[in-house]
């Protein structure tokens, strides 16, 4: 697996960069002032506070999709459960479904 830092200005990630392999990787991140990434999820637009990297916060429109989502799931499992009192089969629900 390869290593990665981030490049951060005024504590936001503005840049991930691929360091080389062994002590020249190591002098990549002093040179450049960077900081190693552990955690895959890190990307461009994140925070760094406090020596941590931080999710930026979530957009109202992913979180309308989340709920979107959510509302979805929940109506189809609630459908299923009528079809199964109905005397329906996981398995005719399969077919039906999907």
């Amino acid at each position: 697996m390869s290593r990665v830092a981030a490049i951060i200005e005024n504590g936001l990630v503005i840049n991930i960069i691929e360091l080389a392999k062994g002590k020249a990787g190591d002098s990549e991140i002093h040179l450049r002032n960077a900081i190693e990434i552990k955690n895959p999820s890190v990307s461009i637009g994140w925070n760094y506070e406090n020596q941590e990297f931080v999710a930026p916060p979530k957009t109202q429109e992913q979180l309308d999709a989340e709920l979107e989502q959510l509302a979805k799931a929940e109506a189809r499992s609630a459908a299923e459960a009528k079809l199964l009192e109905l005397g329906l089969t996981t398995e005719d629900l399969k077919a039906l479904l999907g």
